[in-house]
């Protein structure tokens, strides 16, 4: 099957519609909860096995705690992202600098920090009770636990208390301006668990982000460490072989600020949907170039959804929009998506022959329906 490139030079037809239909809020099908909600366990699992790497492989750790005799190499972003109170507690009177010295935690032993370490990296599900388990052993005072840290990092100077307010709107200072770009109308996506939304907030709050991705102009504040556990385009760039590695600013190419602004929601939050400009066509080639797995099934659940309806019975709003769906799978070569548009055409082709949408559908696929639909009618007689 033919890559999108390859799919682009003949000059026949775009390899993906200029416009997303727009989803389909009427007539799902009791296929559509069902697909989400596995789509959803898929993504949360590839989450937290990605993040739950990063502890047991130490990439681009930034702190050393020393608990019972024993060293563990943490990354204070997630600390802060997912344990507030403890960073607060452990890390948030002390200096930015947390790599030179091991910094003490008292009064647990090593074993039982390993494992709340386990589940702050990987549950799915809210920590707040491990953590207070955690701090009472170190015997903080209850109302610790309500209070939010009061932390800062003058590198960045940003007041992180401001990073756990909850789903509120996004501060001005980091919806606007050439330096930062999160659009507000990406915040209202949903997280595809407790450990994405956590995550995400550390994305859209901006806290102690380590690497500045430019693309069209826009700057992406980031974090090395989940960029390299979620994508392996970015493991091998900033791994220490290739020049940007070092560099605090890295520019990408191939890519619109808008695909960038999906690409990053997914990284942190594992979203499950894209905002109503993004052209879902054009993610699958992002999520193939960056190595995201499960943002490529995320873009195919959503193609099947807005521009299939599931493959519900035909109506004529649906006809045009899986001929285009028929012509992305083809080009971008998700072999299963266009199996499953083809035998949907072949169901109804008599609807489809009568289409002008049909006649714009690339030769060759035009050929291909027309062997199926022959052998279908062979198989028949």
């Amino acid at each position: 099957m033919a890559h999108c490139a390859a799919g682009a030079a003949d000059g026949a037809t775009p390899a993906v519609p200029l416009r997303s239909p727009g989803p389909c809020p009427k007539g799902l099908s009791r296929k559509g909860p069902g697909e989400r909600r596995r789509l959803k366990v898929v993504v949360s699992e590839q989450l937290s096995r990605d993040v739950l790497r990063l502890l047991r492989e130490e990439i681009h750790t930034d702190t050393v705690l020393s608990v019972g005799g024993s060293l563990f190499k943490v990354h204070r972003a997630v600390l802060l992202a997912r344990a507030p109170g403890f960073y607060s507690h452990v890390l948030g009177q002390m200096s930015s600098d947390f790599t030179n010295k091991p910094v003490p935690v008292d009064s647990v032993e090593a074993s039982e920090f390993r494992t709340f370490l386990q589940i702050l990296y990987s549950s799915n599900d809210s920590i707040k009770n491990h953590e207070e388990e955690i701090l009472k052993k170190m015997k903080v005072e209850s109302v610790m636990l309500e209070k939010k840290p009061d932390v800062s990092f003058q590198k960045y100077g940003k007041d992180l208390s401001d990073c756990f307010l909850g789903k509120s709107e996004i501060p001005p200072d980091v919806t606007g301006g050439s330096c930062s770009f999160i659009p507000s109308d990406n915040y209202d996506l949903e997280p595809v668990s407790e450990l994405g939304e956590d995550l995400l907030k550390l994305y859209v709050k901006q806290c102690c982000p380590d690497i500045d991705i430019c693309v069209d102009g826009k700057s992406f504040r980031a974090h090395r460490a989940i960029l390299s556990a979620r994508s392996g385009y970015f493991a091998a760039m900033l791994s220490g072989y290739w020049a940007e590695s070092s560099q605090e600013c890295v520019t990408l190419q191939g890519i619109t600020h808008a695909e960038m602004n999906v690409l990053m929601h997914f990284i942190y939050g594992g979203t499950l949907d894209f905002p109503d400009k993004a052209n879902a066509g054009q993610i699958l080639n992002v999520a193939d170039m960056y190595g995201l797995e499960g943002l490529r099934e995320v873009a195919v659940y959503i193609l099947r959804r807005d521009y299939c309806n599931f493959f519900q019975k035909p109506v004529p709003r649906t006809l045009a929009t899986i001929l285009e769906c028929l012509i992305i799978a083809h080009s971008v070569g998700v072999e299963s998506l266009f199996a499953d548009c083809m035998n949907w055409i072949i169901s109804h082709f008599a609807r489809f022959w009568s289409e002008r949408s049909f006649a714009n559908v690339p030769p060759e696929i035009q050929k291909t329906c027309l062997n199926m639909l022959i052998q279908s009618l062979v198989s028949i007689i």
